[in-house]
């Protein structure tokens, strides 16, 4: 059984990518059925696309009766109690970690690649499970269906918690119906990026997985492709071109641009032409583009700010009847 509101103007999508770690957006992202329904504008079906983990550790050293920590590169000296909760707290809707050390656990940690591992890792996981909670709290009482795939900054630890919440479906590498009508080919991987993200993989590899899914689909026209990385050469994958320490290159228009996006994700757009494309992975280059019938959105991504950028998408039986990219 599929979700149905018992209304004849088709199905609407919130979709959205790239919250790295911010709780402030993942909330955002709970809640916004209800506050697309307050609006006049009820949702369906709520999806993440990907790249949920956080990107940094920021160590918070216990000195005495204060504490000392950098956050870009200023130095807050903060006492215990309300400015150490007020700081960690602004480290969360950044995305980041915020971690109490003692001076000689500080050293330690600085000095082991396992230790930093380790912790980066049991810090994500523990995030992702108070999200998972708030979701099944927040989820449970409007049986709205919420997808959330992995991408390809998330480890791959991250899919035992998403398959254990009762309020959320993981489906990443597979096929599953939406409605009906309506069935979704999802894939979190992305190509080779200079960062080595641990879901990175070469683009043969993701044309293989494609290409077994795509045998699973019953209606190609009416096919949500939810794949983390967006098409090459599509406009909606532009990153700034890095040199080999990983600096942005600047031109003398600004910085220089290049696609980045997945081959093998735009050949099967080409070859099977599906209903719709969501996107995520480049967090600056918003916007939608037709490929042949089938059209691509990236809705971009300002987690650090707090922004939950998305997308709000109707599809009929089989054929795209509205879109719009919205931010908040």
């Amino acid at each position: 059984m599929f979700w149905k509101r018992g209304k004849t103007e088709g199905t609407t999508i919130f979709f959205c990518s790239d919250l790295h770690g911010s709780t402030v957006c993942f909330k955002k992202f709970i809640n916004s059925a209800g506050y697309y329904a307050s609006k006049g504008r009820p949702v369906d079906i709520l999806l993440m696309g990907g790249d949920m983990t956080g990107k940094l550790i920021v160590p918070v050293i216990k000195e005495g009766d204060h504490y000392r920590s950098y956050l870009f590169g200023k130095e807050h000296v903060l006492s215990a109690g309300d400015e150490l909760q007020e700081f960690t707290k602004k480290t969360e809707i950044l995305g980041s970690y915020a971690h109490i050390f003692e001076p000689d656990e500080y050293e330690e940690f600085k000095q082991s690649d396992e230790k930093q591992k380790g912790l980066f890792l049991r810090l994500m996981l523990q995030r992702l499970e108070e999200w998972m909670d708030f979701a099944e709290q927040r989820l449970k009482a409007n049986g709205i269906p919420c997808y959330v795939s992995p991408g390809n900054d998330d480890e791959e630890e991250i899919n035992s918690i998403l398959e254990a919440c009762p309020a959320i479906i993981c489906p990443d590498n597979q096929v599953v119906h939406l409605t009906d009508d309506h069935e979704m080919l999802s894939l979190g991987n992305a190509n080779l990026t200079p960062f080595g993200c641990p879901r990175d993989i070469p683009e043969q590899e993701l044309a293989n997985r494609l290409e077994r899914m795509a045998a699973q689909v019953g209606n190609m026209g009416a096919c949500v492709f939810n794949t983390h990385c967006p098409p090459y050469g599509s406009n909606i994958d532009d990153a700034p071109l890095l040199d080999a320490d990983l600096r942005p290159q600047i031109g003398v228009t600004g910085v220089e641009k290049v696609s980045v996006g997945c081959k093998a994700v735009r050949e099967a757009i080409e070859k099977y032409q599906p209903l719709l494309g969501l996107h995520g992975h480049i967090h600056e280059s918003k916007g939608t583009i037709e490929i042949g019938r089938t059209l691509c959105i990236n809705p971009g991504s300002e987690y650090s700010e707090g922004i939950l950028h998305g997308a709000l998408v109707t599809i009929g039986k089989d054929r795209v009847l509205s879109h719009m990219l919205v931010s908040g």
